[in-house]
């Protein structure tokens, strides 16, 4: 059936349903699925059985607002007549979102063994979906009690793990920026439910895989007031969202306003139906996408003293959890009658995650080649190192140029590298002690913006957002890393964002501990040894540049393709590219930006979105020109280097 068929027969059926706008009801244009001829997983320091492991297990969120069994069952928004669509869930469809495809059974793992979460091999990922999804074992809603089905959700990995491809190799690395369009999928899964509720012999189907062929007609009927009531709660959000005032900036491929959806999923989703709270309106705490990022490469980001990229929060549990209630854990900030600050989350998953990142003490002394005592260095997750045997050797005259570049230029911030042989990284000067910890931690730059000169967009998130909440959530947040005051603190209805997400953050996991009798000694090293001190600067951390050649688009917010159009002056880089291919260019080291269907335009002329600052350009430092103008022989010694990181 020709596509112009296809489109009447779903304008017919929608219209027939009372919707009035039918191009909302057709999917959005993708890019092609790569034609993949090889995949590589280049080598971190893990196995494949914790590899896979941490891909699938479950931070207990339910990202997706369907039951497990309907997210398993549902077919692609595609228009067909005589036989079933193909399944949502299946592993080239959604490679064209940007996911990576992931094995039933663990590799390397037999059908008998157990990998060390006494998980079989085949019990990881049942149903083949893709990296970073999850199903969480169900569990009673901890607002209202009721028990919910197992949950789908998103954990880590589906935003920090990346893949590149170079003619037909996809080259995949734990850690990395994930070129994900999430706005994308969550459209497609609307229409996935709303082909189930409106096109003939579609929900049938359904109804078959999600009941079992010998379901009752009664079991069939509730099963069809449940989507019935899910497509109407939708349609009620999204009139409430056309309401507000205000637009979305656009974030695509590679890069979401994690904060600004953070505080959207903690304090409106998580608070519509406060209870004995009159005159309370969770909208009023609703912003507006306004500062997208690309999704941070994660390595080493255990070891630093601060992490986001506004350098904003320290103690790795806090940063973790919140990411988990950001991507819809539940927790229960409505009903004062039950358990408060209950939640979701598996705060001991995410314990366990973190631990794989870390590794153990990179500064603890072991013996050296000659026999000296040395730091054993990074042990947990390492960045991947440049693969020669795809990309091309590196070549060494070229590299030890630009190895003189980089102390020269890029090291007053980035830090000396970390696997340079004079071992510089690991000296005291880089290091240093925290609240609350045991040891030391990298003493990351934290760069003003006035000098950096890059989009300010996401550091103002938390130096300008308030929320407020109901009064029996009131904010209590003391800061551990702040001078002493004589006068007490009391709890507030409307704070800072900052403070409100910490506060909220650390209840949530005090609650865990609490109910599986967690110690307090042992409450501790699962906080990482660390204070929860959170800061709101306008900076932006230089974080060490090993693994760099791996996580295009560069700058915070992703908003220049490769490092080579990095090191050019800001006037003469792309005003705007494509986000959502994955061909790499092992010269200018980032994306071949090509705009085809389905890609993101980045416009790099619009607030949230600027390529500015970071610039090597002639002329007094400041105000975005961080180092001299470089020639192209030196800008080629450099990218060289920095391979080789």
């Amino acid at each position: 059936m020709k596509y112009t068929h296809m489109a009447l027969l779903v304008t017919a059926t929608l219209l027939a349903s009372g919707c009035d706008k039918i191009k909302e009801f057709l999917p959005p244009d993708l890019p092609p699925a790569p034609v993949v001829k090889e995949a590589k997983w280049l080598d971190q320091n893990w196995s494949q059985a914790d590899r896979h492991w941490f891909h699938h297990a479950t931070q207990g969120t339910s990202t997706f607002p369907i039951p497990y069994s309907w997210f398993v069952a549902l077919e692609q928004p595609e228009i067909t007549i005589f036989s079933a669509a193909p399944l949502l869930r299946d592993e080239t469809y959604l490679s064209r979102f940007g996911f990576i495809p992931s094995p039933k059974a663990t590799p390397g793992l037999a059908a008998a063994d157990s990998n060390r979460w006494g998980q079989k091999a085949g019990e990881v990922n049942p149903d083949m979906l893709p990296v970073g999804f999850a199903r969480t074992p169900g569990y009673d809603d901890p607002a209202t009690g009721r028990k919910l089905p197992d949950q789908v959700g998103l954990t880590c990995a589906a935003c920090h793990t990346g893949h590149l491809e170079y003619k037909g190799v996809s080259l995949r690395f734990d850690g990395g920026t994930a070129p994900v369009d999430f706005g994308k999928f969550q459209t497609v899964l609307g229409l996935s439910l709303a082909y189930t509720k409106y096109l003939p012999f579609r929900f049938g189907r359904f109804a078959d895989r999600v009941l079992g062929p010998n379901h009752t007609a009664d079991q069939k009927a509730e099963l069809k007031a449940q989507l019935d009531a899910l497509i109407v709660a939708g349609e009620v959000l999204s009139k409430k969202m056309k309401e507000l005032p205000g637009a979305d900036a656009a974030e695509g491929f590679a890069r979401l306003d994690a904060l600004t959806r953070i505080g959207n999923a903690v304090f409106v989703n998580a608070l519509v139906g406060a209870k004995d709270a009159p005159g309370f309106d969770p909208w009023q705490n609703f912003a507006r996408i306004s500062a997208p990022v690309k999704f941070p490469h994660t390595w080493n980001t255990s070891w630093f003293d601060w992490v986001q990229y506004d350098a904003s929060i320290m103690q790795p549990m806090v940063r973790n959890a919140g990411e988990a209630l950001g991507v819809a854990a539940k927790i229960n900030l409505t009903n004062p009658g039950r358990e408060l600050y209950a939640s979701s989350v598996q705060v001991g998953n995410i314990h366990d995650m973190e631990e794989m990142l870390a590794g153990s003490d990179p500064l603890r002394k072991v013996p050296g080649p000659d026999g000296q005592e040395v730091p054993q260095g990074f042990n947990g997750l390492l960045a991947p190192t440049w693969p020669a045997k795809e990309f091309g050797a590196i070549d060494p005259a070229r590299r030890d140029e630009g190895r003189k570049l980089y102390r020269d230029l890029c090291q007053g911030c980035h830090l000396p590298p970390v696997n340079d042989p004079d071992k510089e990284f690991w000296s005291d000067k880089y290091w240093t002690e925290l609240p609350q910890a045991t040891g030391k931690y990298l003493k990351v730059t934290q760069v003003p913006i006035s000098f950096v000169g890059t989009d300010p967009g996401q550091a103002e998130i938390l130096q300008t957002r308030t929320v407020t909440v109901p009064p029996y959530v009131a904010i209590d947040y003391k800061d551990p890393c702040a001078p002493p005051s004589a006068d007490a603190a009391q709890p507030v209805t409307t704070t800072s964002f900052a403070a409100a997400l910490g506060y909220t953050v650390q209840r949530a996991t005090e609650t865990w501990y609490l109910n599986n009798k967690v110690p307090p000694e042992r409450q501790e090293e699962m906080n990482g040894n660390r204070a929860n001190c959170l800061q709101a600067k306008a900076v932006y951390k230089a974080r060490p540049l090993d693994g760099i050649w791996a996580v295009p688009p560069f700058l915070h917010n992703g908003s220049v393709p490769t490092l080579h159009d990095l090191l050019l002056p800001a006037a003469q880089r792309p005003k705007s590219f494509c986000l959502g291919g994955r061909e790499y260019d092992p010269k200018k080291l980032g994306y071949e930006a090509s705009c085809a269907t389905g890609t993101t335009v980045v416009d790099t002329t619009v607030a949230g979105s600027l390529n500015t600052g970071h610039e090597f350009k002639d002329g007094p430092k400041g105000n975005g020109v961080i180092g001299r103008a470089l020639s192209e022989a030196e800008r080629m010694a450099l990218l060289e280097y920095l391979k080789s990181l």
